[in-house]
């Protein structure tokens, strides 16, 4: 029978085995029920309880908490919002990037009237914790001299909606996604900056692949093959868009200083203005 449980935090698991023969995984919940299952996917986000527990780390250190001591803060705080509003040039541009030294603001078209925005701005981790001062108030004085499409999404935007989290990553799992039969699925294994669009795009691409991979199995004693199989096909692009997303962040933010440095500028200007196109190809083709 198939069922979904809402509100189930996994805790931790354990793997079954029958002498050397795997036989499946028991998963704790928070509340203390044990569920049994062929397979687990850990697809719990950056601060995944599976991941940490395949990584054997502190059980006591698990989630965002511990964040700058099990991830790499990227040194920026996202704010993002979503607004009703509808620019003049809606009708030929559908994506902007406001670039400025050390913060930046992108926004983009969500159709039927409603554009979504994002601005990062140098923040130390933990920042949000002893900042009083009101999300879209901060924003305002940031952005106080750039463009007025700008402001113009932040009088669009009510206070309510606008949400803040610091940004961190971390380096590709070398050490595997892969325990006997749990497997990690998104971020819970290649957390991604969200520069490129690529976190939830990867973890698309993640689940298609893990999907083509079970559909076949006719026995449970195919799975942790089929497990590691998965992992193979997945781990060099998914890394690769990792690097590519940390890559674009740090482009993005000194972007002024990067274009007008002596001699190093036209160089970079000129190895952008070839590899970009390359690597958005690489990044949003069909093929994985």
């Amino acid at each position: 029978m198939e069922r979904v449980h809402t509100s189930s935090k996994v805790v931790s698991y354990k793997n079954i085995f029958d002498g050397d023969d795997e036989r499946g995984v028991e998963v704790t919940l928070e509340d203390g029920e044990r569920i049994y299952g062929d397979v687990l996917v850990g697809a719990d986000g950056i601060w995944s309880r599976v991941a940490h527990q395949m990584k054997q780390l502190d059980p006591n250190e698990a989630g965002p908490k511990f964040a700058t001591k099990h991830a790499k803060y990227s040194g920026y705080t996202c704010f993002t919002g979503t607004c009703k509003h509808t620019p003049v040039d809606i009708d030929s541009v559908a994506y902007k990037v406001f670039l400025g030294q050390k913060q930046y603001l992108g926004c983009t078209d969500c159709g039927f009237g409603w554009q979504h925005w994002w601005a990062f701005l140098p923040d130390p981790p933990g920042a949000a914790i002893d900042d009083d001062e009101p999300m879209l108030d901060r924003l305002k004085r940031e952005f106080a001299e750039w463009s007025p499409e700008i402001h113009d999404l932040f009088d669009a935007t009510k206070p309510e909606v606008v949400k803040r989290r610091d940004l961190y990553d971390r380096l590709p799992l070398g050490d595997g996604w892969i325990d006997s039969r749990v497997a990690l699925l998104g971020d819970a294994c290649h957390p991604t900056m969200p520069n490129l669009g690529q976190g939830g795009a990867m973890a698309i691409e993640d689940a298609y692949v893990l999907g083509r991979e079970l559909e076949g199995v006719r026995h449970a004693d195919q799975l942790g093959g089929r497990l590691e199989k998965y992992e193979r096909r997945r781990f060099v692009r998914a890394s690769i868009a990792q690097f590519l997303s940390r890559n674009g962040s740090d482009l993005l933010v000194d972007w002024e200083k990067l274009r007008t440095t002596p001699v190093v500028g036209p160089i970079a200007m000129w190895f952008i203005n070839v590899f970009q196109p390359l690597t958005m190809n690489y990044l949003y083709s069909a093929k994985f």
